[in-house]
């Protein structure tokens, strides 16, 4: 059975490297076809040398605020992405369209600075960049990294791409928190996608609900919602795990047998 698994855990690997890498091409292409769009792309990412999302994801990022046009958006993690949205809003008032507004969340003082620096004069306007430290927060038995001071908006839309998520207590890795507490004050449906993290993608369907959350090996990334605080999960117990036993193959919970202490 382990040799089974592990043949098709090594069958995966080039196929999802290959749809990765060829969305990423489809995006590059797409994101050329916006000359203006590009060139500012490409300028920040030399500057900056940053390595964070690929081009599918500032194609998907591009195109879904032009088609839906939220007007409050929450961007966990400073970068380039953060460029391709502000464009994105600036094309869409170009339209006619009321003005949007990103915040737009970094925890590295480094990140921050250098994005207040590099973003052009036109987009600075759509943009509301906060440096804010991480911090911990809890729900139910899970416990996650998140800003601390994330103004209190109604999002519509949130793109999670930070922070780190070792927690700053014992550095053990953990998942994005931010999305639950937004949603938690939130009676107007918000959606999100989280770039590449599958650890918080699973928290997040364990706390949504995996109707509502999707993660796409594909293109390395989760789309959550639309969700709102009446689809958060207030008790997570062993009925949100019932489906991980399995009475044949693996199990996503490990069994183990009780035997009594031995006797010295």
């Amino acid at each position: 059975m382990k040799a089974y698994y592990k043949l098709i855990k090594n069958i995966k690997k080039p196929i999802f490297r290959f749809t990765n890498s060829r969305y990423d091409n489809l995006g590059l292409k797409n994101l050329k076809k916006n000359r203006i769009l590009y060139q500012t792309l490409i300028n920040y990412l030399k500057l900056t040398k940053s390595t964070g999302c690929n081009y599918h994801d500032y194609w998907f990022l591009y195109r879904y605020i032009r088609q839906h046009k939220p007007q409050e958006i929450l961007e966990c993690g400073t970068g380039a992405s953060t460029l391709v949205m502000a464009h994105a809003l600036m094309e869409n008032t170009q339209n006619g369209h009321s003005a949007g507004r990103i915040t737009s969340m970094e925890d590295s003082k480094v990140w921050y600075e250098q994005a207040k620096k590099l973003i052009p004069d036109e987009l600075i306007s759509y943009i509301d960049l906060i440096w804010s430290p991480k911090v911990e927060y809890c729900h139910s038995i899970f416990r996650g990294v998140g800003y601390q001071d994330i103004p209190e908006r109604n999002y519509q839309f949130a793109f999670i791409d930070g922070p780190e998520t070792t927690a700053p207590s014992d550095k053990i890795g953990t998942f994005d928190f931010d999305l639950i507490n937004v949603v938690k004050k939130s009676d107007r449906p918000v959606f999100a996608v989280v770039d590449k993290r599958v650890t918080t993608c699973y928290v997040f369907q364990k706390v949504f609900g995996t109707e509502k959350v999707r993660f796409a090996p594909h293109c390395d990334l989760g789309f959550v919602g639309p969700v709102t605080k009446s689809d958060i999960k207030s008790k997570i117990g062993t009925a949100s795990f019932s489906h991980g036993f399995r009475l044949v193959g693996r199990t996503r919970l490990a069994f183990f047998s009780l035997r009594p202490a031995s006797k010295k």
